[in-house]
């Protein structure tokens, strides 16, 4: 009875012990936010020039994929109310001399639907090129290695390095 006591007891530490070592806290890459990554990162003008280009680029992909979306959707209104006008003009005079209408292709919902996945595709590779995990993933590796990805540091540019409270 005395060794199942003390393996419990010390069982009951090591765990303890294990559990009270490990990091309290830690968000997910993916759910932090930017000031969160500007905090990991206040040590170097760089990575925070990294971190604030990484953010520039998520939000103007997200910009440019609203504007293709938006365009697209303002000028299938406008093709289609034309195409509509001249239908409704034309089946009037149909009806009148007692001719057939003709179909015609609607191409107002068709520049619709492209635009919008248009506008989908750029937001989407836009915001899946520059992931908050690949941020997570670089700002890791510097610390190690105190080195920025050629990739990500060829496009940095002045106003990276700046902080900016928006």
């Amino acid at each position: 009875m005395r060794l199942y006591a003390i393996f419990t007891i010390l069982t009951c530490f090591i765990i303890f012990e294990a559990k009270s070592q490990q990091i309290p806290y830690s968000k997910k890459p993916s759910k932090m936010s930017k000031y969160e990554f500007l905090s990991l990162a206040s040590e170097s003008d760089s990575l925070t020039a990294v971190v604030n280009m990484f953010f520039r680029k998520r939000k103007s992909s997200t910009t440019a994929g609203w504007i293709v979306a938006g365009s697209a959707t303002v000028i299938s209104i406008v093709v289609g109310s034309a195409q509509a006008t001249g239908q409704t003009i034309g089946a009037f005079g149909n009806f009148i001399s007692g001719t057939p209408l003709e179909e015609t292709n609607n191409s107002g919902g068709t520049i619709f639907l492209v635009g919008l996945a248009g506008g989908a595709a750029i937001t989407t590779i836009g915001r899946s090129t520059y992931t908050k995990n690949k941020l997570y993933n670089v700002i890791t590796e510097y610390q190690d290695t105190n080195k920025i990805p050629y990739q990500y540091a060829s496009k940095l540019v002045p106003k990276d390095f700046y902080f900016k409270s928006r």
